[in-house]
């Protein structure tokens, strides 16, 4: 009796399951069961098509064969790669004929493929094509780049045409695509971790369409990325997770980046198991604008399923930044403007000499408000920059929006009473040691708002 396959952990696993298939072993293994539950044999060319390999004959398939092999060897499986032949021939090398001569008991190799054909592949459902999907219904993808800037790079890049023929035919336009920064390149910061979530169509073309002219310019002034990952797929939304939420790949997607090395997953693209998707989909994030894109976008935080839904009308801004986010956990925050306050605010120097200009508010992330404030700002010297809180590695402490503004509340009334220069809004100029006072003054309020509502 055949020793069936099973899945452990998300692993393809068989009677040898110390070497799993990797995901481009799994690529060739299903589409030669597609051939075969169609009675037809197929080339090494076809296949190296499919999988968008390199060399345009499939030179170099061998190794992954072998591992094939092995595979349907040992689970009692029929020789699936004795329908795999040169071009124009009606049986598989002769190196392929003699070891299913030395490992079958078929008469010859017709048998053999007969076998094959007449097969019910149907009982080994790791083998089909397996589309693994959000709830809201899109096939998510893992890549690297090295960093997260859909509003320059609208786009996804390919070293070669056959390597993007293979993620157009494995996907399905808009596909979602989760972006991890490499870890030897891009923001330190960013680096190993997944930042960020494009939407990718099935619209081919020259990279040079989707990138801005001056990241263009500087990518091929670079002779070391000059004439690369030209051949593009263009990104329709985008979408940056919160700094609060990034998480290191190899945990956000433990199985899928367990089982390919990072080289293929920035060459090729692999497709994410349905359990991680899902935690991908828990994550809280916001649209971002995309190179290319005309239109609204909606700055609202709030996890990415429910992001997923078809674009909304946004409210006009009512200021240079707008953004929103639906009720849930709360950070208290103080933003502070780093740089030169006198000029900025066109005063003398003594006149502001000890003073800071700063914003209070409460936000699910405090670290995505900064960015999204100072993405208002054309880049010069000054910055924006989370005064408090301190960290933002616990979960939030404050448990609704109702508890938080009583603790907003409680800052602007400190700093209004204590002499703070109001300066609009949520902002204010105030010496350090009234910014320190209203952290604790609107930490106390929402502490004690907090701990009246969890006894309701």
């Amino acid at each position: 009796m055949a020793n069936f396959p099973t899945v452990q952990d998300g692993l393809f696993v068989g009677a040898w399951g110390d070497r799993p298939l990797d995901p481009l072993q799994l690529d060739i293994a299903r589409f030669l069961v597609e051939k075969a539950k169609r009675h037809t044999r197929t080339t090494y060319q076809e296949v190296g098509e499919a999988i968008g390999w390199s060399h345009p004959t499939g030179r170099g398939l061998g190794k992954n064969l072998d591992v094939i092999v092995r595979y349907t060897l040992d689970n009692g499986f029929p020789p699936l790669t004795a329908i795999l032949v040169e071009r124009g021939e009606k049986y598989p090398p002769s190196n392929v004929i003699e070891q299913v001569a030395k490992d079958y008991a078929y008469r010859d190799i017709d048998e053999a493929q007969e076998s094959v054909f007449a097969f019910d592949w149907s009982s080994v459902p790791e083998l089909f094509a397996v589309v693994e999907r959000v709830p809201a219904g899109r096939e998510v993808w893992l890549t690297s780049f090295w960093g997260f800037d859909p509003g320059d790079w609208g786009c996804i890049g390919f070293a070669d045409e056959p390597r993007r023929s293979r993620y157009l035919r494995l996907s399905r336009p808009g596909a979602l695509v989760a972006i991890y920064v490499t870890k030897g390149r891009g923001p330190e910061e960013m680096r190993g971790k997944v930042v960020g979530v494009l939407e990718v169509s099935h619209q081919a073309g020259h990279a040079r369409e989707f990138i801005s002219g001056d990241r263009w310019a500087e990518k091929e002034s670079d002779p070391e990325y000059r004439g690369k990952w030209l051949f593009a797929v263009r990104a329709t939304r985008a979408w940056r997770i919160i700094p609060e939420d990034w998480k290191p790949v190899e945990e956000l997607f433990p199985t899928t980046y367990r089982d390919s090395n990072p080289e293929f997953i920035g060459s090729y693209g692999v497709k994410v198991l349905e359990a991680e998707a899902h935690r991908l989909s828990q994550l809280q994030v916001y649209e971002t604008p995309v190179y290319g894109q005309a239109g609204q976008i909606d700055g609202t935080l709030h996890e990415l399923a429910t992001a997923l839904s078809p674009s909304r009308a946004v409210p006009p801004a009512t200021g240079p930044y707008w953004v929103g986010e639906t009720d849930g956990p709360k950070y208290l925050y103080i933003l502070e403007l780093k740089g030169d306050t006198a000029a900025y605010l066109g005063r003398p120097a003594g006149q502001v000499e000890g003073l800071t200009i700063i914003k209070v508010g409460f936000s699910r992330s405090p670290l995505s408000r900064r960015d999204q404030i100072q993405s208002a700002y054309p880049l010069g010297q000054f910055e924006w920059a989370v005064r408090y809180p301190e960290s933002t590695i616990d979960p939030p402490p404050y448990r609704n929006a109702a508890v938080a503004i009583a603790g907003e509340d409680a800052m602007k009334k400190r700093l209004v009473e204590e002499g703070a220069e109001v300066l609009g809004g949520e902002f204010f100029l105030a010496d350090d040691g009234l910014v320190i006072r209203t952290w604790y003054a609107g930490k106390f309020a929402a502490d004690s708002a907090n701990a009246a509502a969890g006894s309701t």
